[in-house]
C-alpha cells in the first residue's frame, strides 16, 4: 500500500460549501476514506455524544465534513472517549458560532499531513523494508511504531486534563 493512497484528506476547498443530506455526506466521505465507511448510525452517535455538532435543518455543512474527516483520521487509533475529549471543545465552539478552532485545527493538520506526514511515513516504510527482509518482523516493526505513536497521542490527550 502506498502511504499517499492510505488516507486522502480533502482540502477545505474540495469540501462542498453548501448543505448536504446525510446520504450525500456518506458518499462524499467514501471517496476520501474508502476503507472506513461511515454509517448514519455512526454520524448520529457522534452528534448524540457531542463529538459532532448538530445539523441545521438536517443539512450538513462544510464544517461538519471537516469534523467528520478528523474523526475518521482518529477513530482507528483512539477510543471514542479520547476522540470526544479532543474534539468536544471544538464542537462546542462551532455550536456557539465560533468556527476558528475547527478551521485552524483542520488547516494545520491538512498542511502537516500533506507536507510532512506522508513523506515521513513513506521514508519510515522504506527504511524498515531495507533493514527487515522477513515479513513477520516487518509487521511487528510496523505495529510497534504504531503503538508507540498511539501511546504518545494518548499521553498528550491525558495531559490536557491537567
Amino acid at each position: 500500500m502506498s502511504n499517499s493512497n492510505f488516507m486522502s484528506l480533502p482540502s477545505i476547498d474540495k469540501i462542498p460549501d453548501f448543505g448536504l443530506y446525510m446520504d450525500q455526506v456518506i458518499t462524499f466521505m467514501e471517496n476520501y476514506f474508502p476503507e472506513r465507511p461511515l454509517t448514519k448510525t455512526m454520524i448520529n452517535n457522534y452528534t448524540k455524544d457531542k463529538i459532532l455538532f448538530p445539523t441545521k435543518k438536517k443539512k450538513y455543512t462544510r464544517e461538519h465534513i471537516m469534523a467528520l474527516s478528523l474523526i475518521q483520521v482518529l477513530k482507528k487509533t483512539l477510543t471514542l472517549p479520547e476522540i470526544k475529549q479532543l474534539l468536544e471543545p471544538i464542537s462546542q465552539q462551532v455550536s456557539d458560532g465560533n468556527m476558528e478552532g475547527l478551521y485552524s485545527t483542520y488547516e494545520d493538520f491538512f498542511t502537516i499531513h500533506q507536507e510532512h506526514l506522508i513523506p515521513l511515513a513513506e521514508n519510515f516504510k522504506y527504511q524498515v523494508d531495507e533493514i527487515v527482509s522477513d515479513e513477520n518482523p516487518r509487521i511487528i516493526s510496523y505495529a510497534y511504531i504504531a503503538n508507540y505513536f498511539i501511546s504518545l497521542s494518548e499521553e498528550l490527550i491525558n495531559t490536557e486534563d491537567d
